[in-house]
């Protein structure tokens, strides 16, 4: 009987198995292939979450006693070298570029997602652009927007949105030691837009909840819960934003990677000034060498910046009275920033039997 290839799926938070799933629902099709996953915390808790079941799911520990043919991560906590290869795919790619960090200069291939996060691998890190750890994949979770996969008239449906009426989404980034949009205007930002003649959806980071950052300082779960009688508001709880984006006339967020990705469908966005958080990310990269902030000089260029609060009304108003407004702009940044728009998961695929030494049957 032939061994079967053994693969190791990481994750954080639930959020990151959307990054992998893709990949998940192909390779398990496989019987040549043995799944498993683990997290850094409690993994039956994460897994459950996002509705696997019937899985090989095994704690940080034990999961460092097995060996792997395959350990793919969209995070950087596993560290153990218990694998023939270790992929990096990445959690997003964002401005804030905490994903080009030098942890990930350990892994054996960095599945890069667009031009711009090569460019700056090789800039900070001073690498050659053959880098043998370098492939050109993308992201494959976003290969949705593009592959008829998502039912919009479905989704609305299911959260009862308002006909007739626009969507706007507010997606802020994770929070931090400094601030972010949710924590300097958060409850400002959903009082005036849920007051709007919009459907309202809010889609928090994984990190906004205590469940998965205990030291939060705010229960938004709780605040959340509180405003849930507001009548075209919806709270989205789903590990995977990208259903709910594909269904948003407008994004409102501040420097989160989710910018970026709602670039791809070439929709408006409103975007939350957020200096504080801007100058703690620039100051990460001056350690690293790198003197310029791509943040500061150019990063918010693709939406209608908001610096106060009184100002959000009426940028929302604009971005969907004039949906064309910037388009070329957003264009550039969905060029610079991804490979492969819906065929980021044939690519990962692709290298991942080659990695594994198989002929790829699907």
């Amino acid at each position: 009987m032939t061994t079967k290839k053994k693969i190791l799926f990481c994750a954080t938070t639930p959020m990151s198995y959307a990054m992998f799933k893709p990949l998940h629902r192909r390779l398990k099709q496989d019987e040549r292939i043995e799944i498993w996953f683990t997290a850094n915390h409690n993994a039956p808790e994460l897994y459950g979450t996002v509705g696997l079941s019937g899985e090989n799911i095994i704690n940080k520990y034990w999961s460092m006693m097995k060996r792997y043919d395959l350990c793919i991560c969209p995070s950087f906590f596993y560290e153990r070298k218990n694998a023939a290869s270790k992929v990096q795919i990445f959690h997003g790619c964002s401005l804030k570029n905490r994903a080009v960090h030098e942890k990930a200069l350990d892994y054996d291939k960095l599945f890069l997602i667009g031009p711009y996060m090569r460019e700056k691998f090789m800039e900070t890190w001073n690498l050659p652009e053959d880098d043998p750890r370098f492939e050109n994949i993308g992201m494959p979770k976003l290969d949705a927007f593009f592959d008829d996969s998502l039912d919009k008239d479905s989704l609305r449906r299911e959260l009862d949105l308002a006909p007739g009426l626009p969507t706007v989404i507010y997606a802020p980034t994770r929070t931090s030691v400094t601030s972010s949009s949710l924590q300097m205007f958060g409850l400002d930002i959903l009082k005036i837009v849920s007051e709007m003649p919009v459907n309202f959806l809010i889609k928090l980071h994984d990190r906004a909840y205590r469940q998965w950052k205990p030291r939060m300082k705010q229960d938004w779960m709780k605040i959340l819960d509180e405003h849930k009688n507001r009548s075209r508001l919806r709270v989205i709880t789903d590990y995977d934003i990208v259903p709910y984006l594909n269904i948003s006339d407008l994004l409102i967020s501040d420097i989160s990677s989710v910018v970026n990705e709602f670039t791809l469908l070439n929709r408006p966005m409103v975007l939350i000034h957020v200096p504080r958080l801007i100058s703690h990310h620039k100051k990460i990269e001056q350690k690293r060498g790198v003197e310029s902030s791509d943040l500061e000089e150019w990063g918010q260029s693709a939406g209608t910046l908001v610096r106060e609060m009184p100002e959000l009304q009426k940028a929302v108003e604009h971005g969907l009275e004039h949906p064309d407004e910037k388009k070329d702009i957003r264009q550039e940044f969905a060029d610079r920033f991804f490979f492969n728009p819906g065929k980021a998961s044939d690519k990962a695929l692709d290298k991942l039997y080659e990695l594994l030494d198989l002929p790829r049957s699907q």
